[in-house]
């Protein structure tokens, strides 16, 4: 076994579990892969599509146009619903795409040792039992129970949002999908695949059901009531017209027209069109969204409850303002570098003469500019 304070390289490795051990467990539990997402056939993605409140409209109005015999507003409306079932299709097999081309960051192989031999593997043969041995740059596996380690230290931040590397020692876990970025370690294997931390999480993530986002909650508000209200318009309509002698045929004719005209065929194909732009715009910043209403979501925030949120979006973090008795002071300074300075007011205080003789936000600056912990 290795110990903890000695390289790895000054000591023997252990024999580690054999090939046909290896292939047993291999058969018996199955590669060391998370369970693919479903696949999403063409027919659902277009279903999805035009269950939108307001494509549910025009689709009914292209049926009534149809059957008037109106064809060119039939073809108008058509097209328009195909145009925005299109581009939301193509935007959801681009981003499924994206996400599937990020598959190809995890690790494609690892080290372990069998027979007593070090060896590199594709990671999805390595089983439960495996002697894994880590080294700077690596992608962990694997869960892995350490056993030996040497100045070890690893990123963790794509499991729990911690920007800065941590020491791991002997007698410690580390999760699968985490990067050691300096040191030894050797441990043995002890989850594999979706029950690892990390099958774990994406497990929960896909099956978590989003809810509508701000924009699909008042595009469907806004179907409703426009639905509702043309249906009552042209109700009293026909019935006004019926009082004052029309024909039944006539005014039938004229409160389905009503309908028609009152449905705002060009809205969908307008949200569609912003939204794609807006899509390509993050698409240029390397953020491909998987559904075109979601490129609205994150404008329609206001609050954003969540500790260290440097660590979310530039994987740093440095205060930003401070509030004390006497006012409110904003902190000059990026990252983690300790320089900048402190204004009030538009105007640059030094907090050891400034703030009072406490010093609190003097006290309270100085460690979150220094650790950000």
């Amino acid at each position: 076994m290795l110990t903890i304070s000695v390289p790895a390289t000054d000591v023997a490795p252990p024999g580690g579990i054999t090939e046909e051990a290896a292939g047993r467990h291999l058969r018996d539990e199955g590669p060391n892969l998370l369970d693919a997402a479903p696949a999403h056939r063409l027919s659902t993605r277009v279903a999805r599509q035009l269950t939108d409140p307001l494509v549910v409209l025009l689709i009914a109005a292209a049926v009534v146009t149809a059957v008037l015999g109106d064809y060119p507003d039939t073809a108008v409306i058509a097209l328009v619903v195909i145009v925005n079932t299109g581009i939301g299709v193509w935007q959801e097999v681009r981003a499924d795409r994206a996400i599937a081309a990020l598959d190809g960051l995890a690790a494609p192989t690892a080290r372990v040792v069998r027979d007593g031999v070090d060896r590199i593997v594709p990671v999805s043969e390595v089983v439960r039992g495996d002697r894994a041995l880590l080294a700077a740059g690596d992608i962990v596996p694997a869960d892995i129970a350490l056993d030996g380690t040497y100045r070890l230290r690893l990123d963790e931040s794509a499991m729990t949002g911690e920007a800065q590397p941590v020491d791991r020692e002997a007698g410690q876990e580390v999760s699968a999908g985490t990067v050691v970025v300096a040191g030894r370690g050797a441990g043995t294997v002890v989850r594999i695949g979706s029950a690892s931390a990390l099958g774990r999480i994406v497990g929960l993530v896909r099956g978590t059901r989003p809810g509508p986002t701000p924009l699909q909650r008042r595009l469907a508000r806004l179907g409703r009531v426009l639905g509702v209200a043309v249906l009552l318009m042209s109700a009293v309509v026909f019935v006004l017209g019926l009082l004052t002698g029309r024909g039944t045929v006539e005014m039938a004719v004229t409160a389905v027209s009503l309908v028609v005209a009152a449905v705002p065929e060009s809205m969908p194909a307008v949200v569609t069109l912003a939204l794609a732009l807006g899509a390509r715009r993050m698409a240029r910043a390397k953020a491909i969204p998987r559904r075109l209403r979601s490129v609205e979501t994150l404008g329609s925030v206001t609050v954003i409850a969540a500790d260290k949120t440097g660590t979310l979006t530039e994987g740093r973090m440095a205060v930003q303002e401070a509030v004390t008795s006497d006012g409110g002071y904003v902190i000059h300074g990026h990252g983690y570098t300790p320089e900048g300075h402190v204004s009030k007011d538009g105007k640059i205080v030094v907090p050891d003469t400034d703030l009072g003789p406490d010093h609190h936000l003097e006290r309270r600056l100085r460690p979150a500019h220094r650790e950000h912990s």
